[in-house]
């Protein structure tokens, strides 16, 4: 096999250490074992997707160029600066392959030691509590946002380039939480860098032992679940995108590569294109509330 002709080009649009760039480094051998072809990981990062997400639109509707896609590809698609690019009418929902519950991590400063401490102590203050973010339109600010609504407390974002720096402040109380994802965050509570209070499942992860759902110790229902799914661009033939979603189910289903997502705190999963586009629908029907007015 000409690995250099026949290769396929994995769109993904985050840095090294991202999620998405993790899930796709894990998958990408197997999926080429089991499409018979090489893929070749693509990064083109910024503006929080949107650049890949850009470029897969324009490609060629014919199986060699797809891409990874997370929550801020979608969810950035409604903001004013971004709307190049429309996730429902521009790409072809492959699979739905991966997903993981977020943490609600705080700095130690704070002193607390459940949702219901922390509620109490922003309900205390004189000013906002402040929380990182990865961009508007991120899981992280979707799920501060939601958590904002639902207890009244006001909280303030600020936006981080880079998670390690967004860490380093949390580590040294420069801001008071982050709700982020599993794989970055539970090193740091393990090692006593930060705090983590609970999980955003409705109720206790194995990818996260030993903390509480927020939805039964605090928030009934207080769900936020990151994904990481597959597509095509648009117009991309049904036979296509049937025999890569089979390969994509074949590959997260291989015990070497599900042990492989689950040691990365990330769920694999195994969902069908109708799924993956109804499932995109209701992600920004729920969350364009929250972009309109970030806190």
């Amino acid at each position: 096999m000409n690995q250099a002709a026949d290769a396929i080009s994995l769109l993904v649009g985050f840095s090294q250490g991202s999620a998405s760039n993790i899930v796709a480094q894990i998958i990408a051998p197997a999926l080429g074992n089991a499409l018979g072809r090489a893929i070749h990981i693509v990064h083109l990062p910024g503006e929080n997707g949107a650049l890949a997400a850009e470029q897969l639109a324009r490609a060629a509707a014919d199986g060699n160029t797809l891409g990874i896609t997370v929550q801020a590809q979608l969810i950035g698609s409604l903001l004013g600066d971004r709307r190049r690019y429309n996730p429902l009418q521009d790409f072809s929902p492959v699979a739905l392959f991966a997903r993981n519950p977020m943490v609600l991590a705080v700095s130690n400063s704070l002193n607390v030691h459940s949702v219901t401490d922390l509620i109490a102590l922003a309900r205390s203050q004189a000013e906002p509590l402040v929380y990182g973010a990865s961009a508007i339109g991120g899981l992280p600010h979707l799920a501060a946002a939601l958590f904002a609504s639902r207890t009244g407390i006001p909280i303030r974002m600020r936006v981080y380039a880079e998670t390690n720096d967004l860490y380093e402040d949390l580590h040294n109380g420069r801001i008071a939480l982050t709700f982020n994802n599993t794989m970055s965050a539970l090193p740091l509570a393990k090692a006593g860098k930060i705090s983590i209070l609970g999980v955003t499942s409705l109720i206790p992860s194995e990818l996260a032992p030993g903390y509480p759902a927020i939805a039964q110790s605090a928030l009934p229902d207080f769900e936020v679940m990151s994904w990481v799914g597959l597509w095509a661009p648009a117009g991309t033939p049904t036979a296509i995108v049937d025999r890569l979603n089979a390969a994509v189910t074949q590959t997260v289903q291989t015990a070497a590569i599900a042990t492989a997502l689950q040691d990365h705190g990330i769920e694999p999963v195994c969902e069908t294109p109708g799924y993956f586009a109804t499932h995109l629908r209701n992600e920004l029907t729920r969350w364009a509330p929250f972009v309109a007015r970030p806190e």
